[in-house]
């Protein structure tokens, strides 16, 4: 087991690592836990679960209303992370102490990285104008996808820049925190499954477990995106994120009990 001094390299400050960690707000009737998020890789569905599911333990007979802006800044009533919602000393024990169900999702890396394209380097984005910067061109370069899988294969400062796209293994610190779950989004059925059996039991099943794809609006382009990829663009997703596919084949080969 590491150490938290130990993973903090991990990430780009202190405070990157405190957005990813996502604990319960408050007692709810169910173990401890901590969901660490990972941008692309269905975050949106993991907060909607946890969100709908913390919100029946506590409060069943209220309705509950959700945005997507509702469920990237959290209702403090379900879910705390961040700064201004978590203390070191919580965050160490959630990390490394016993007694709490760690779990997280990833997605397979070459359908992430061209997702993260797709959401956040077409148009006029901040992304777009944060990755042209370090690469020191005009701020409204357009960025294709083949270029944007290049730059990021040779270009270790750009794979970095943006949690939308950097190295997963990072983001999770894997190998290094001790998850009871590493779910997939390709078998995002069973994760949740899971997730919605340790944390809630048989009440959580009675729950209604919205698909944020519909009812949040939550689609991408990314398929046919995908399917057009060249050898070389494919290449070089896999020299940018060698770490990545291997972490995901590992976790693949052990699918969800």
């Amino acid at each position: 087991m590491s150490t938290l001094s130990e993973i903090l390299p991990n990430y780009q400050s202190r405070r990157h690592l405190l957005q990813n960690v996502h604990l319960p707000a408050k007692a709810y009737g169910g173990p401890n836990f901590l969901y660490m998020k990972t941008h692309k890789a269905a975050c949106t569905n993991v907060l909607t679960l946890l969100i709908t599911q913390m919100h029946a333990a506590l409060s069943s007979d209220a309705a509950l209303e959700i945005s997507m802006e509702g469920v990237h800044n959290l209702p403090t009533d379900y879910l705390r992370a961040g700064a201004r919602g978590l203390d070191w000393p919580t965050v160490e024990d959630a990390l490394f102490g016993p007694e709490w169900f760690r779990f997280t999702v990833i997605r397979e890396p070459l359908s992430r990285t061209v997702s993260a394209w797709s959401d956040k380097l077409q148009g006029n984005t901040r992304q777009r104008r944060d990755l042209n910067k370090v690469l020191g061109r005009d701020l409204e370069t357009e960025i294709s996808l083949p270029g944007f899988l290049d730059i990021i294969a040779q270009d270790e400062e750009a794979r970095l820049i943006d949690r939308h796209w950097r190295p997963q293994h990072l983001e999770i610190s894997y190998g290094q925190v001790r998850y009871d779950l590493i779910g997939r989004v390709e078998d995002m059925q069973a994760a949740r499954a899971q997730i919605v059996e340790t944390l809630f039991g048989p009440r959580g099943h009675k729950v209604t477990i919205l698909d944020t794809r519909k009812h949040l609006g939550h689609t991408s382009s990314s398929r046919a995106d995908r399917e057009a990829l060249t050898a070389q663009d494919r290449r070089n997703v896999e020299r940018a994120f060698a770490s990545d596919f291997d972490m995901y084949e590992r976790v693949a080969s052990a699918p969800v009990a």
